[in-house]
């Protein structure tokens, strides 16, 4: 007797055609979108903060002040600061953009674009590897799993920060990579610590808003030897241009100026002149509700502290939650949410297998949150919440053309995520841990 099983291999040639289809037609969608969109950027010239990156470090390199009275040396081969208002690059960085101020061009424009498109799939991808149980062929074999990859990948290039970030060249998704690969990349010994030591130093002075919490987290846990050596190498890239001829004392004076006019009111970086400002918890109008506020978060960071102070592991809902009260007591813009996104795709993994829909339910909001058109959620919604009568006595709204009267819907969206993450770092049962040679560089055998 034989059996037909024609019908079941064409049945699953099918099926890997479907998946294969609709990978390929979820992720393909934004990405062509957003090319196209970048694609014009670049010919117009405006992706205006790696710009600054790339131009400041020219400068710095060439032994010139980049800062507020010294704005001529953004201009040169035709080509000049496109912001319209002081740039804020911290000099530290000058080594890391120095190349692409010489090089500035569509080409470098493009390929900022390409890698950081590149870097999204590696920062999902090793967020399934190591944190869902995925194997990599899972990521590119066709099946549920890559379907469930392509979803995850889609809902970050769909999300506001990552269009944020492409369309003025901000490296967020960059430094987010590099933090994940700190917990999980492969290595153990002195070269495993060096490297991650590195990539922390990379981080603090790319974007030591950053680190405000989760810094001295480290720290209080006992880390210290990363921390300082970290710190070490932070500081020798703050006075390399001191190598180059510059007064340290002066740019750096310069600096602090400069980051003091964008948060001033009117400035380009206070709460009340752009809808995409994260940090901020003066939205109210009664003075008693932001100081309770700003007691709030400052007790829950120390209490954080001590509580952890003891426990040598990170797990992703103690992280969400650091993260999450960085963007409340530093500053922070939209694009800077993609530091969290591993985290979601991690708990939401979890619950999935665990059943929780509830809690599923819940924090899948976020993510689709900010997946909203970026007109939706930055104009539309709030324009709705500013007309509200008596909305103007209760909060600030933004007073800036073109946006003004916007309610502010991102500082508010960012406490209600701290509440949540607070809410999942005190109830989730055995949470993802990360279990890393970063926090246990001295252990034998590791």
């Amino acid at each position: 007797m034989t059996h037909d099983v024609s019908n079941g291999k064409t049945s699953t040639f099918m099926q890997n055609v479907f998946y294969c289809f609709a990978s390929a037609s979820i992720i393909l969608v934004p990405v062509i979108s957003l090319f196209l969109r970048v694609k014009n950027i670049c010919k117009e010239s405006l992706l205006c903060d790696l710009f600054a990156y790339s131009a400041i470090s020219r400068a710095l390199f060439e032994g010139k002040n980049p800062f507020p009275d010294h704005f001529d040396v953004l201009f040169y081969d035709g080509v000049h600061w496109l912001g319209g208002t002081v740039p804020i690059v911290y000099p530290g960085q000058m080594l890391f953009f120095v190349i692409p101020g010489y090089l500035w061009g569509e080409m470098i424009q493009m390929l900022y674009f390409c890698v950081t498109i590149g870097i999204v799939f590696l920062l999902i991808g090793l967020t399934f590897v190591k944190a869902c149980g995925y194997q990599f062929h899972d990521l590119w074999m066709p099946g549920k799993k890559q379907l469930v990859y392509a979803l995850c990948c889609c809902c970050c290039f769909l999300s506001c920060g990552t269009k944020d970030a492409l369309e003025i060249g901000q490296i967020p998704i960059l430094l987010s990579f590099c933090l994940y690969y700190m917990f999980w990349c492969p290595g153990r010994g002195r070269v495993s610590f060096g490297a991650r030591t590195f990539l922390f130093a990379f981080i603090a002075v790319a974007k030591y808003s950053l680190l405000t919490v989760f810094a001295p987290l480290l720290f209080f846990k006992g880390h210290w030897k990363i921390c300082i050596a970290a710190f070490s190498i932070f500081l020798l890239l703050s006075i390399f241009p001191v190598f180059c001829g510059n007064n340290l004392l002066e740019i750096y004076t310069d600096y602090s100026n400069a980051v003091a006019i964008t948060v001033q009111p009117g400035g380009i970086n206070h709460f009340g002149t752009h809808p995409r400002g994260m940090c901020n918890l003066d939205f109210f109008r009664n003075p008693l509700i932001n100081l309770f506020l700003k007691a709030l978060v400052i007790c829950a960071v120390l209490w954080l502290f001590w509580r952890e102070r003891k426990k040598k592991y990170l797990s992703d809902t103690l992280l969400l939650f650091a993260l999450s009260l960085t963007l409340l007591v530093s500053y922070h813009r939209i694009y800077d949410i993609i530091f969290v996104y591993p985290l979601f795709f991690i708990r939401l993994f979890d619950f999935a297998r665990t059943k929780q829909w509830w809690l599923f339910g819940i924090t899948v909001l976020f993510p689709l949150f900010l997946s909203l058109p970026r007109r939706l959620l930055f104009m539309l919604i709030p324009s709705w919440g500013g007309g509200i009568p008596g909305m103007d006595s209760l909060v600030y709204l933004t007073d800036s053309p073109p946006y003004s009267h916007l309610f502010p819907i991102m500082p508010i969206f960012t406490t209600v995520l701290a509440f949540w993450s607070l809410y999942l770092y005190l109830h989730v049962k055995d949470p993802y841990r990360f279990e890393i040679p970063l926090l246990r560089e001295n252990t034998p055998g590791e």
